[in-house]
This record gives C-alpha cells, sequence and structure tokens, in this order.
C-alpha cells in the first residue's frame, strides 16, 4: 500500500518584533505633541481638534497628554506661544541682515504675507480669543518695537519729523497687512504682489518726502 506523505509541517514564522514606544525625554516628549497638534489642527481644522485624537495620532494615551498640558486650551496656548515665538525669532534675524530702507520694508511686508500665508497656523490660532489672549502681551511688545524701528529708519531715510514718520509707517502697515489678506483669500502670487506692496509703500512715501521739500 502506497504510504501518502504528510505534508511537510510549515515553519512557524518568526514572531513580528513587538513595538518599543520610543521612550523621549520631557521635553522632546512637550515637542512631539506640539508638533502632531499643529498638524491636526492644519489637517482636519481647529474645531475637529481633540486630545484624545492627538494622543491617537502621536501613538500615546491620553493620560500622558495631559500630564503635559492641562486642557485643550492649555495645548494650543501653548502652540501658539511657540509658533509665535519662532515667527518673531524668524522676523528678528532677517532685519539684522537688511542693509537699506527697502531691504526692512520688504522684510515687514513679507512678514504679513507669511503671517497669513495658507499653511501657517498662527491666523487659525489667532483667530481664537480664549487662545490668542495668551500672546496678547508679546504681541503687544513686538508690534510697538517694530513700529519705532521702522518710524526711526522712515524718519532718518526721508528727513521726515516723528509725527510725519508714524503716519506713513500705520499706513503703510495698513497696506501691507490687506495686501497680505487679499493674496491669501483670492490666491494672488504671493511674489509678485509683495513686489507690488513694496513698491507702493515705498513710493508713497517718497512723494510725502518729496511734497515736504
Amino acid at each position: 500500500m502506497t504510504q501518502i506523505p504528510t505534508p511537510a509541517k510549515a515553519k512557524p514564522k518568526a514572531k513580528e518584533k513587538a513595538k518599543i514606544r520610543t521612550r523621549l525625554s520631557p521635553q522632546a516628549r512637550h515637542d512631539q505633541l506640539l508638533d502632531t497638534a499643529s498638524c491636526m489642527v492644519l489637517d482636519q481644522g481647529l474645531q475637529a481638534f481633540t486630545m484624545e485624537g492627538l494622543a491617537k495620532l502621536a501613538g500615546v494615551s491620553a493620560p500622558l497628554v495631559y500630564n503635559y498640558f492641562a486642557n485643550r486650551p492649555a495645548l494650543l496656548q501653548a502652540l501658539l506661544q511657540r509658533e509665535y515665538r519662532n515667527f518673531v525669532d524668524a522676523s528678528n534675524a532677517a532685519a539684522l541682515e537688511a542693509k537699506t530702507f527697502e531691504d526692512i520694508v520688504r522684510i515687514s511686508v513679507t512678514s504679513n504675507f507669511d503671517h497669513q500665508a495658507p499653511g501657517n497656523i498662527l491666523p487659525l490660532l489667532l483667530s481664537q480669543p480664549e487662545i490668542a489672549h495668551a500672546i496678547k502681551d508679546q504681541e503687544d511688545k513686538h508690534r510697538r518695537r517694530s513700529a519705532r524701528f521702522l518710524v526711526d529708519m522712515a524718519a532718518t531715510q526721508y528727513q521726515l519729523d516723528q509725527r510725519q514718520a508714524q503716519l506713513v509707517i500705520r499706513m503703510s502697515s495698513g497696506a501691507s497687512i490687506a495686501a497680505a489678506d487679499l493674496t491669501a483669500q483670492a490666491g494672488l502670487d504671493k511674489d509678485e504682489t509683495i513686489e507690488l506692496a513694496v513698491r507702493y509703500i515705498l513710493s508713497g512715501i517718497e512723494r510725502i518726502a518729496g511734497a515736504k521739500k
């Protein structure tokens, strides 16, 4: 009688290595949670953001998230403070490289455009009063310092008195912000519109300075 060979037993597959959660330092975990929160808000919108959703996407437990941030507003305020600090640092670093008044104007205008650009989380966070108040003092301080710097530069460059310099800088700032808002809403070419805004501002200041002489 022919013996029917029994099929060879399949070798057991090697067990998949258990996923090991990377143990991060407290600061690294804090930053990771903020980075993940930023991506969530940009992808899903501010209203859809939850602490539980953050925990799931970050690959941690919800209690761990609450160990770092007491609640949702506290986390979003911390995110806003970090992003605004980065924004100010980048603006200050660019200003240090400026060599002319036109350079300063272009940096200021570009800063406004970057602030309103799609994919920037700052406008989303600043649209919520309960979140935005976390940086109110820093924002006011930065605006005053920037305005003083621009006023002094304009007064020196165009021989304007302080009142005139303050007026032209305030009008120029309004024009820059309006152009940035329109570019974000209408999807205009950013670089082209920045250049137009810079030319508009400089031409306006030069006309005022010329009329003064």
